[in-house]
């Protein structure tokens, strides 16, 4: 019993640093329409801090969700995009999106007490 806690527990703790942080819930919402460049991230996030955007992007690279890649040429630039894994996540978070918005509707609506 103890090994299946542990694996519920670990289960858990991913899906709380995906989802429980707003800004990587926000990371890869953009990240589902392409690559971005940092710049282009930071933009889109306009209240995040750089230091802040750069701990959540190696976050999420650690946790195989999103891949970076340099290029090399004129400028040296930096793009970010959803792994294999990442992209997994869109029907996913469509899901919690579409579950908020009717959430939020039915909590308009008067009691019917």
């Amino acid at each position: 019993m103890t090994g299946i806690v542990n694996d519920l527990t670990s289960t858990f703790e991913i899906v709380r640093r995906l989802c429980g942080d707003k800004w990587k819930f926000l990371i890869i919402c953009y990240l589902f329409n392409g690559p971005k460049r940092y710049g282009e991230l930071q933009y889109h996030l306009d209240s995040i801090k750089p230091k802040v955007l750069t701990e959540n992007l190696k976050e999420l690279e650690d946790l195989g969700i999103i891949q970076r890649t340099s290029y090399e040429g004129n400028t040296l630039h930096v793009e970010y995009c959803l792994t294999h894994l990442g992209e997994t996540l869109q029907p996913i978070f469509q899901e919690l999106i579409m579950w908020g918005l009717n959430y939020s509707q039915e909590r308009r609506k008067p009691s019917q007490t």
